[in-house]
């Protein structure tokens, strides 16, 4: 038993510079990662505790070379090596061009890792690169992964991911207001707490039975995480100096696809395998007094945000395009006030009292008919977000318009989750009124 514990340390503080002379761009990730590592080589101290006997020289040397380690760390994690733009951009290319070619020993170098699972990805901490080629970490020491020559799907160095993910941020207005979950399974269970959920008693006499105090459990509800594919026309030229452009291309093509479809999953989404709010089982809907769009009023709403409670509403947002804006900027109230509130520097604009944002999936205004919602009004942490980390790329070259016209693809993918939490009495969704006869 210690001389598998001392094979599996041996293996873990091999790893442990895999990817640390990547560099970072932001110092908050950076502190993030190298406090991950602490963990590891904390456990790994816990774990050559219990080793003992005729190997005690040999934890000793281990134990030494963790506590270098550690001092190593310190100074890395005070003094990060910074990563240019132009660093991540050629290296995500490199990236690419070694996965497309097979150049295992470059994926290697750039912590690329081979995935070879269908439905539990490959953890990219349990595969290093050695003699014999990709090991698991997991297994006996030096067993190889099995036969890369048929596989052609790559997870991306996680610290390149962490890039890539903010720049999609950046194309999303949702990711950055909802509430993100790390999954490290298909489907987790959230336990979702409605207000009011302890019920009080008052007692007028000693020994009175106490009723009515057993407090209001918590919905479980499960979020499930499922595979989103993306394909991106390519080309099969990969020479050194198109690193970067072939890295620039990636960066735009995926974050400008992915930012667009997660606000589409957060707002609009409804059909499987997610529900976005606009169309979840239970919200308040609240109906314009007529069908046409350009007849909405003040009053629409304050009817809107009053059919959210206090303590929640603090909390709410508008979500809506900016041409439905537009016109809501010659709309005043009662008193002759305009709805609408123009953003001044470090303060967001406000309609009708409450923040808003633009986000350009939702209906325009030329496009709003009768019996149309357009604007949602909610805390956007009602929605949940489950994130499994992971971002593989495959080539695609064995396709019809490969053969037709010689074009070739990039296939991506990433796994997510979605789902609105407790969207009875929190979610308002205003909506045009039918036309005469309709319902």
């Amino acid at each position: 038993m210690g001389n598998e514990t001392v094979l599996a340390v041996k293996q873990k503080l091999a790893a442990m510079k895999k990817i640390e002379a990547t560099g970072f761009t932001d110092p908050a990730k950076a502190a993030e990662y190298f406090q991950e590592k602490e963990i590891i080589l904390e456990d790994i101290v816990k774990a050559l505790e219990g080793v003992a006997g005729e190997q005690a020289s040999e934890v000793e040397a281990l134990k030494s070379t963790v506590k270098t380690l550690r001092e190593e760390l310190k100074g890395q994690a005070a003094h990060p090596r910074e990563m240019t733009r132009r660093e991540l951009l050629y290296s995500i290319g490199r990236g690419i061009a070694a996965a497309w070619n097979g150049n295992q020993k470059a994926l290697a170098e750039l912590s690329f890792s081979p995935n070879l699972k269908a439905e539990n990805w490959t953890n990219p901490k349990e595969v290093c690169w050695g003699e014999k080629g990709w090991e698991v970490e997991k297994a006996a020491l030096g067993t190889p992964m099995g036969n890369l020559a048929t596989n052609d799907q790559y997870l991306i160095n996680p610290i390149y991911e962490t890039e890539i993910m903010t720049d999609a941020a950046k194309k999303s207005v949702m990711m950055n207001l909802v509430r993100h979950r790390p999954m490290t399974g298909p489907s987790i269970f959230l336990p979702t707490h409605n207000r009011g959920g302890v019920q009080l008693s008052w007692l007028t006499a000693y020994g009175q039975q106490i009723s009515g105090s057993k407090p209001q459990g918590a919905q479980r509800v499960e979020l499930k995480a499922y595979t989103l594919a993306g394909f991106i026309p390519w080309y099969d030229e990969f020479e050194e100096d198109v690193f970067i452009d072939l890295g620039t291309m990636f960066m735009d093509e995926f974050t400008e696809s992915y930012g667009q479809e997660f606000d589409k999953q957060c707002l609009l989404a409804n059909a499987a395998p997610f529900t976005g709010a606009m169309a979840a089982a239970g919200v308040t809907t609240v109906t314009l007094a007529s069908s046409d769009i350009l007849d909405l009023t003040w009053k629409d709403f304050r009817d809107a945000v009053y059919k959210v409670p206090a303590e929640e509403r603090k909390d709410c947002a508008w979500f809506l395009h900016e041409t439905v804006l537009n016109h809501i900027a010659g709309i005043e109230d009662a008193d002759g006030r305009p709805v609408w509130r123009r953003p001044t520097e470090a303060m967001p604009g406000k309609l009708d009292l409450y923040p808003y944002h633009e986000v350009n999936i939702m209906p325009q205004l030329a496009d709003i008919a009768a019996a149309t919602p357009f604007a949602i009004f909610m805390n956007p942490k009602r929605i949940q977000h489950g994130n499994r980390k992971g971002i593989e790329i495959k080539k695609f070259d064995q396709t019809t318009e490969s053969m037709q016209y010689g074009e070739l693809f990039l296939r991506f993918r990433k796994r997510d989750g979605f789902l609105v939490t407790r969207p009875a009495g929190n979610i308002v969704v205003l909506k045009t009124k039918a036309e005469s006869g309709g319902s």
